[in-house]
């Protein structure tokens, strides 16, 4: 059996040491035969960037031409070379490493290293004036075009400190975007000048990121050359289709082990160009969880690796401004609450600065992975795409709301209390959100409607551990808000909730006006029931509790389980 190369971006260690590896080097053949030189691609964390970028490194470097064949053994290219493989020098950062703490003089070392090693590297009669990279980087490139050599510039996670730093300190992260005396202005800007003229020294470049925000804020947008993240003819150049998902399922002898529907719901559902209808697999997600079954047998007690977990509380600048939730807020609660969004279209150059318009902060979204698309219709509809990634939006709206102070809550009590509903069916865990929000002042403005209750409940009981909390889920052509499917082996209790919601007005409702929701919310309950999901739950020994729900505004007026 292969080994598992989770979290290796190595491509010759990959193809020279029994790892298991899926062929993306047609692909290779496309971006050589591209319109443009120089491209930028732009995907989520961890779906396997820094591994194509050293595909890359690996095909093109004249370095390892002797080793060509023993690297590319058994792939699409090795057959179908193109007249460009091993013929250019390769100069490659990895921008991940710049420390943020520190951060000019870190990427200023970082560069003087990685020129210093590409000039030794291959022997080339350079000798530079100073230890000013910027000076040395022309220094190369006037090399490179006296000796008319071919130079292919390779820049993974362009953006990976500079995210991080905007994370933490937003005035650090203008600084060294906006000021001409900035390395990391001063490094694109030469690299633009490296491409230009008649002879430009750098032939080619690729370039690997996350968002566009930072590219636009440094050079006004990627005016170098072409972005083609959004390209149908790259959408799977990195992730896993179903077909490479079966491949690898059968690779290590589980295909027929694994539930397809739990893989989809946790790691799947990721486009990213509207012209296509396939969906992607994030490829770490997969490989952790292949990882963590084969030693088993058995599902991991966590389906979401930690290290897809960012930090995401920092991002809370973002939806509270002015000592208030904005308009990201209400678009994190409508995504969590099971809805979509719409967006005319995805934007494609946007700034740190502009990041409270809402067209950019769902375009930001999707670039982070935090959305994906869904369809279209007159608008670009995007959704959160699976259960980690709900998880992770989630986590982000909770940490919002607990570092402003604006909602907190006991997690290890809401946790005692849902696991009196699993075992028990008691539904006590519901009144407690409720009491909560009904104290919580700095929410109430943002209690408006049923999908704002839901999201909140939708978010505070996906944080603990015993259920898959589904909105919105299609049962028995009925819509069910929040279905509690079991996710934990002892769970005793599968949950169907409704909730109705009454607007706030000074004159409490009448019982009458409850009593007609709960009829209509027990009516609804009674037809979900009746589904396959539900129905084979009950067949295999689970208990079914059914919760009916109303709101007026802030407050439970209702809660009690169907008879």
């Amino acid at each position: 059996m292969k080994k598992i190369p989770y979290g290796l971006s190595d491509f010759k260690r990959l193809k020279t040491e029994n790892y298991f590896f899926i062929d993306k080097t047609k692909y290779l053949e496309i971006i050589e035969n591209y319109n443009s030189n120089y491209l930028m691609f732009l995907r989520p964390r961890r779906f396997g960037k820094s591994l194509f970028i050293a595909i890359l490194e690996a095909y093109y470097d004249i370095y390892f031409k002797d080793e060509f064949e023993t690297i590319f053994k058994d792939t699409y290219i090795l057959n179908n070379q193109t007249k460009e493989a091993s013929s250019y020098m390769v100069l490659r950062f990895d921008f991940s490493a710049v420390d943020i703490f520190n951060v000019n003089s870190s990427f200023i070392d970082l560069l003087d290293l990685r020129i210093c090693s590409f000039v030794k590297k291959y022997n080339l009669e350079i000798t530079f004036k100073d230890d000013n990279p910027i000076s040395m980087l022309n220094r190369v490139f006037d090399y490179i075009n006296e000796k008319n050599l071919n130079l292919y510039l390779l820049i993974d996670e362009y953006d990976n400190f500079a995210n991080r730093l905007f994370l933490n300190n937003r005035e650090d992260y203008l600084n060294i975007v906006t000021k001409k005396t900035a390395p990391f202005k001063q490094f694109f800007t030469t690299l633009k000048a490296g491409t230009a003229g008649n002879n430009g020294a750098i032939k080619r470049m690729f370039i690997t990121g996350v968002t566009p925000m930072t590219m636009y804020d440094v050079t006004s947008g990627f005016n170098i050359g072409s972005n083609i993240s959004l390209d149908s003819r790259f959408h799977n150049m990195i992730g896993l289709n179903q077909q490479e998902l079966e491949y690898t399922l059968k690779e290590f002898k589980i295909e027929d082990k694994v539930d397809r529907g739990l893989l989809k719901e946790w790691y799947n559902s990721y486009i990213f160009s509207e012209e296509s209808s396939e969906s992607i697999y994030n490829t770490d997600m997969i490989l952790y969880f292949v990882d963590k079954f084969i030693a088993h047998y058995k599902l991991p007690r966590e389906m979401i690796d930690i290290n897809v977990r960012s930090d995401y509380s920092r991002l809370r600048s973002i939806i509270y401004t002015n000592k208030k939730l904005n308009g990201n807020f209400q678009t994190l609660q409508t995504l969590i609450g099971g809805e979509s969004i719409p967006i005319s279209n995805l934007v494609q150059d946007f700034s740190a600065l502009n990041l409270y318009k809402e067209e950019n902060f769902k375009s930001f979204m999707f670039y982070l992975g935090l959305v994906s698309i869904k369809d279209r219709d007159f608008d670009l509809n995007l959704k959160i795409p699976n259960e980690t990634v709900k998880r992770i939006d989630i986590d982000f709206l909770v940490n919002s709301l607990e570092l402003e102070r604006v909602f907190e809550i006991n997690i290890s009590q809401l946790e005692r209390e849902l696991k009196k509903f699993a075992l028990y069916g008691d539904i006590e865990v519901f009144r407690y959100l409720a009491s909560i929000i009904k104290e919580s002042t700095g929410i109430r403005d943002y209690i408006y409607s049923e999908q704002t209750i839901k999201a909140m409940y939708l978010a505070y009981l996906s944080l603990t551990p015993y259920f898959v909390i589904k909105s919105e889920n299609e049962l028995n052509k009925g819509f069910c808000d929040i279905l509690l499917k079991p996710l934990n082996p002892y769970v005793e209790y599968i949950g169907l909730v409704e909730f109705k919601y009454i607007n706030k007005s000074k004159k409490p409702p009448s019982q009458k006006k409850i009593d007609t929701l709960v009829a209509e919310a027990q009516e609804q309950l009674d037809v979900y029931k009746k589904d396959n999901l539900v129905q084979d739950y009950l067949k295999n020994g689970l208990k079914l509790q059914m919760v009916v729900i109303v709101f007026w505004g802030w407050e439970m007026v209702y809660c009690q389980i169907k008879p």
